[in-house]
């Protein structure tokens, strides 16, 4: 009795397996320190801004400002941030309705962080918000109010 069976002239497509890599890695202690250190960070200095604005700003003006006499794409963005942290969506978009989408992202991104840096690990896939058409449209919607005041539209 023959114990081996001769294989066929052609067994068809070979199915290797594909190895995924995982979707959380490790990272290393400076790496968590940093992203618990911007995501904890970030919501206090937002905090600040109503407490901020009420000193005068503490004699910081806008540089582009001064430099050109026009105003910056972030122009009205430490009041839109204040207005945010207060809770008048309102008066934050009347602000700088650029600076609220700009706000929002990055408060997203501290969410992140502080996920990343207290699990002590990051996705390998980039969150939703890190997708090229959400950073056009961040980008898009900060400057396109920007331009309508520069043109007088605004």
């Amino acid at each position: 009795m023959n114990r081996w069976r001769s294989l066929p002239s052609d067994p068809g497509p070979v199915l290797v397996p594909v190895s995924r890599s995982p979707a959380w890695q490790p990272l290393d202690g400076n790496a968590r320190r940093r992203r618990l250190a911007f995501g904890l960070g970030w919501p206090l200095a937002m905090a600040a801004t109503p407490w901020w604005l009420g000193q005068g700003g503490l004699g910081l003006g806008c540089g582009f400002r001064a430099l050109t006499g026009m105003p910056c794409p972030l122009c009205g963005g430490t009041h839109a941030c204040a207005a945010l942290v207060q809770g008048d969506w309102a008066a934050a978009w009347a602000a700088n309705p650029g600076a609220v989408l700009l706000l929002v992202w990055l408060v997203l991104l501290a969410g992140q962080a502080v996920v990343e840096g207290t699990l002590g690990h990051h996705r390998t896939v980039r969150w939703p918000w890190w997708h090229p058409a959400v950073r056009v449209a961040v980008g898009g919607g900060l400057l396109l109010p920007w331009l309508l005041r520069l043109a007088g539209l605004a």
